[in-house]
């Protein structure tokens, strides 16, 4: 017979005493910088436990800023477990060659490159290899469980995922979307919590945007997402003014702050370049 647990609360004095303790404990360690300091100064540096979704259409910039992220990160030594399910790993390397040389992303991934050019890519695989990353192309939330155990908690670790919506959870299928999600969002908040690490993921945002004037993304658009504007502790909105016009210069990435759960409400802006979907300090 499984030991029946009480159910009891937690005294004012204890909770007050486990706050002091706490505080007294928390050290530089305890913070994940993004690698922008238009976000760490305005919005605050990532902390364990906490859950981030950064919410977009397609091909607005989701997996450039993650990665952006996760590569100022890595710079810094702190481990990333990268859950790439939209697209191959080997594709995400070459967008950190891209990121790292400067060279287009789609004369990487074409082989159309110079003789300079290939020296330049093959010199920087060296510099990323002993990165401590790691990455899974596996989608099952089940295994993605799994996986989350192998990360030791309270650790100088963070996990990204590309993106919440195709994570496939077992015994719900397509027609019942809005569940999954919101059964993966709460898994992956649960293991933020019990491991004391950030969660970062990328969520798509719902077709209404496009048939909107004003594009901007607001927090009603994850609501087709499942219930990730509930759960989520940041929730940002990307916006690329150039993305929609045309006569325009695809220079400029908007981060709306559409939630934050413990913090202001503040956007910022950073630089896009487009042929290396990159991102950079504006």
């Amino acid at each position: 017979m499984p030991e029946k647990i009480e159910a009891r609360y937690v005294p004012m004095a204890d909770a007050v005493r486990d706050f002091g303790k706490e505080l007294d404990a928390q050290g530089e360690s305890d913070f994940f910088p993004t690698g922008f300091q238009a976000h760490d100064l305005a919005l605050g540096r990532l902390r364990g436990g906490s859950v981030t979704w950064i919410g977009a259409r397609p091909s607005m910039g989701k997996t450039a800023l993650m990665l952006s992220w996760a590569l100022a990160q890595l710079m810094i030594g702190i481990k990333v477990y990268f859950f790439s399910l939209e697209m191959p790993r080997t594709d995400m390397i070459a967008r950190l060659v891209s990121i790292e040389t400067g060279i287009p992303l789609l004369d990487i991934l074409q082989r159309r490159y110079t003789d300079e050019q290939a020296r330049e890519i093959v010199g920087t695989l060296p510099i990323l290899s002993p990165l401590p990353g790691n990455w899974s192309e596996d989608g099952n939330l089940k295994r993605i469980a799994e996986l989350f155990k192998q990360i030791e908690p309270r650790s100088r670790s963070i996990v990204y995922v590309d993106f919440l919506g195709l994570i496939q959870v077992t015994g719900l299928d397509a027609s019942q979307q809005y569940a999954v999600t919101t059964e993966a969002g709460l898994a992956l908040k649960r293991a933020a919590m019990n491991l004391q690490i950030p969660v970062v993921a990328g969520v798509q945002l719902n077709r209404q945007v496009e048939l909107r004037k004003e594009k901007h993304p607001i927090l009603s658009d994850f609501r087709d997402s499942g219930r990730v504007e509930e759960i989520g502790d940041l929730c940002l909105g990307l916006y690329r003014p150039g993305f929609y016009d045309n006569n325009g210069a695809d220079t400029e990435l908007q981060v709306f702050c559409l939630k934050n759960r413990n913090g202001p409400r503040v956007n910022y802006v950073l630089e896009w370049h487009g042929p290396c979907a990159r991102v950079t300090e504006k």
